[in-house]
């Protein structure tokens, strides 16, 4: 199954698992009804390391490579690769969205770097495994004061993200990285 493959299948899985989407409006269609629910896309690109015109790589100021963006549609992927996903949800009403529920399907060609995941400080994040997957639990434990990771990264394969509240007329993304195996 190509990575192509797999994050279409995530794709799907979170429009479906959300529920009440609708798809985004096209760009040039004003004439379009204004959206009634709160909106979801999902993108994904794989990370390569920018390179100077000497073709050294681009370090930021921690000596760390800058990494850009490239759409998984354009990218080949191999083993040790990083794919980097971005879920973003809009509230275009004037009210706030409440009780917000995203999921997402790790593939078992994927390794989940628990450390990457960004979001909103209220976002709730559980995680389920090939054997029980519809049985979600916390991702991380609070042990004496530290958040511990309590999934286990080697059998994970669904993430559910979850917001209590959207402002009203609002956007926030989710950001992920995993690793091809």
């Amino acid at each position: 199954m190509s990575l192509r493959t797999i994050a279409q299948i995530a794709l799907l899985c979170v429009l479906l698992l959300w529920g009440t989407t609708e798809p985004l409006a096209a760009q040039d269609t004003p004439a379009d009804p204004p959206p009634l629910s709160v909106q979801v896309t999902f993108a994904g690109y794989t990370l390569i390391p920018e390179q100077s015109e000497d073709g050294q790589p681009v370090l930021d100021e921690d000596g760390q490579p800058v990494m850009t963006r490239l759409p998984l549609e354009d990218s080949v992927i191999t083993p040790g690769d990083q794919v980097l996903y971005v879920i973003t949800l809009d509230n275009p009403m004037p009210e706030p969205a409440m009780g917000l529920s995203v999921g997402a399907q790790i593939s078992a060609s994927l390794r989940l770097d628990p450390f990457s995941i960004t979001g909103p400080e209220n976002l709730g994040i559980e995680w389920a495994d090939e054997e029980n997957p519809t049985n979600f639990r916390p991702f991380f434990n609070e042990i004496e004061g530290q958040d511990t990771i309590a999934a286990d990264l080697d059998t994970l394969r669904a993430l559910r993200l979850t917001l209590p509240e959207l402002r009203p007329e609002a956007q926030i993304s989710i950001e992920y990285t995993a690793t091809l195996r």
